[in-house]
């Protein structure tokens, strides 16, 4: 292996983030959105959360982070639905990598579960090319919420791009 790969081989290891700036769009009725969209190949997922960044005032919200590969397969959920609630502005919306785990809300920390920020409790996430949203069963016009996700691609081609 050159010297080129050797560095490239390094740059494809390390951990990158992607942010989805959130709108006041995103909790209306039937409140459904997607938030990233991996392709290329797969990626590990090594944390995600989000941040209130306008107050969730009307409904309560009950997200639920969900995969939709974009070879055949239906969507997955990638948690349980939160509790639904009227989220204060600044609270961080964090999930600890469980399938049986909800979003823990704490105000401006990520550390509202067992689990730190640098690591999922579950272990690591792997997901092939496809969609990440969030799932409403209810809406909040007036919430906006910025999502965050941890990653280190698998492959050259392992691309995340914010929806």
């Amino acid at each position: 292996m050159s010297f080129n790969d050797e560095v490239d081989s390094v740059f494809l290891r390390q951990e990158k983030t992607a942010r989805r700036i959130g709108t006041n769009a995103d909790f209306t009725p039937g409140g459904n959105f997607n938030i990233f969209r991996v392709t290329g190949g797969p990626i590990k997922i090594t944390f995600m959360f989000g941040h209130v960044t306008i107050a969730c005032t009307g409904a309560v919200l009950v997200p639920l982070i969900q995969f939709t590969p974009t070879l055949a397969g239906a969507a997955s959920a990638l948690c349980t639905v939160a509790v639904g609630a009227a989220h204060a502005q600044n609270v961080v919306l964090m999930w600890d990598g469980l399938l049986a785990s909800v979003l823990a809300p704490t105000a401006g920390v990520g550390h509202g579960q067992s689990g730190g920020v640098e690591s999922f409790d579950g272990g690591t996430i792997l997901v092939m090319p496809g969609i990440i949203s969030i799932v409403n069963a209810t809406a909040d016009a007036t919430a906006v919420i910025d999502w965050y996700m941890s990653f280190i691609p698998l492959t050259a081609e392992s691309a995340v791009t914010v929806l």
